[in-house]
Parts: C-alpha cells; structure tokens; sequence
C-alpha cells in the first residue's frame, strides 16, 4: 500500500510541477495602466486554458497535500522495535553499569591499598 502511494505522490509531484511551469506570470506589466486587462479575456479567464491550469494546480496541491499526510501516517515496519531488541538494550545497560561500578570499588580497594602501606 505504501509502495503504491508513494508512486501516486511522485506522479503527483511531477505534474504539478509541470503545470506550475505552463502557467503564465501574473504581473500584468504596463497594460493594467491603459485598462486592457478588463478585456473580454481578462473577463473571461476561467474559461480558457490558464483557467484550467489553475484549477488543476488546485487540486493536485490538495491531492499531494492528502498523500503526503496519508503516507506520514502509515508507520514505517522498519522502525517496530521488537521486544528481543528493548531487551537486549536492557541487558547491555545494566552490563556497562555493572562494571563501571566494578571499576569503582576496584580503584577505591587500589587506594586502600596505597594508604595501608604508606
């Protein structure tokens, strides 16, 4: 399942970035001073082909926004901790707590020692 999203979302990816590269700038440069962009075609926009250019940018970004969140929520099996690997962990806690106490009380005896023949 999560191999199947993961090849949805990277089609996705790819046609939205294609149509967000199609699509025309949207300064209106000098001709916004004279009125020209209250033409008929500025009117009628939605209609043409940059109108539906962004209505297909709108719903791939909120198809790749839904993918992305699905595939967050589906958990990785790689990550599982095992209760085999939590105990072995435990297991070496406790092994490097030992002796650093065995360490310890081997220095402190050592001083022990120093201070007996001194």
């Amino acid at each position: 399942m999560k191999i199947f999203l993961t090849i949805i979302f990277l089609a996705v990816c790819i046609a939205l970035v294609v149509i967000v590269l199609m699509q025309e700038g949207k300064s209106a440069g000098l001709g916004s001073i004279g009125g020209i962009g209250d033409s008929y075609w500025g009117k009628n926009k939605s209609r043409s082909m940059e109108g539906n250019l962004v209505k297909f940018t709108r719903i791939l970004a909120a198809a790749f926004l839904l993918i992305a969140l699905v595939l967050n929520m589906i958990p990785d099996k790689t990550k599982v901790t095992t209760p085999t690997a939590t105990a072995e962990t435990e297991a070496m806690t406790e092994a490097s707590t030992a002796m650093t106490e065995a360490m310890a009380a081997a220095t402190e005896a050592e001083q022990a020692l120093a201070e007996t023949e001194a």
